[in-house]
């Protein structure tokens, strides 16, 4: 288990599993350098309070937690394989944060994006981190955004085939999404590869 916090927050504690389960990979039990990497980002530009936010591919749940300490109201979502990670993460910091002066808001869902099955919700904000390493999953994810009605999305990914998330940006131009340029926004100190950062929105939104 690692605690992971920004400053002046209470520690959000996070149980880590890399198992292989069904329906899911390993990487969804860590936490990865893109996914702190937007928390920051996210919450130096916007004011997340009470901001509806649909996280897809939350893993540990660490990224959801900490935007609810902030205040925004999060949907957490993931494959089967993942959700019993993700769900005793998220529902035991809910069990032990939520007082008269402190309460977070996030709900676990499970969201397959070969469904196109929307979840429930009218969403200010979707997110995602460390989505584009498995190039059959482009289109699927692209098509989850159309149908949960994507009015802007926040993506980061640290680069690992550059030549195929080049793939994924022509795709979602392709399929009506707007967007400047990805930014180069961090480097992984470890592995010395580039955090890109991209915000995007669907259509005329």
């Amino acid at each position: 288990m690692q605690q992971k916090d920004l400053p002046g927050k209470a520690a959000i504690t996070i149980r880590q599993d890399g198992t292989r389960c069904l329906g899911s990979d390993e990487s969804s039990g860590w936490i990865w350098v893109a996914g702190r990497v937007l928390a920051s980002h996210l919450l130096s530009i916007i004011d997340v309070k009470k901001l509806h936010i649909l996280e897809l591919g939350s893993g540990t749940g660490w990224l959801a937690l900490t935007l609810a300490q902030e205040g925004a109201i999060v949907t957490a979502t993931e494959r089967p394989g993942a959700l019993q990670l993700l769900t005793r993460n998220v529902y035991g910091h809910l069990d032990r944060f939520t007082n008269e002066s402190d309460v977070m808001s996030v709900e676990v869902v499970e969201c397959k994006w070969e469904d196109d099955i929307r979840v429930p919700g009218d969403f200010d904000l979707i997110i995602g981190t460390d989505l584009l390493y498995i190039v059959e999953s482009y289109v699927p994810l692209l098509n989850t955004l159309i149908v949960h009605n994507c009015k802007r999305c926040l993506l980061t990914w640290e680069e690992r085939i550059p030549k195929e998330e080049a793939t994924f940006l022509a795709l979602a131009t392709a399929a009506g999404f707007t967007f400047e340029a990805p930014i180069h926004i961090a480097t992984n100190e470890v592995t010395n590869n580039r955090i890109w950062y991209l915000d995007m929105s669907f259509g005329s939104q």
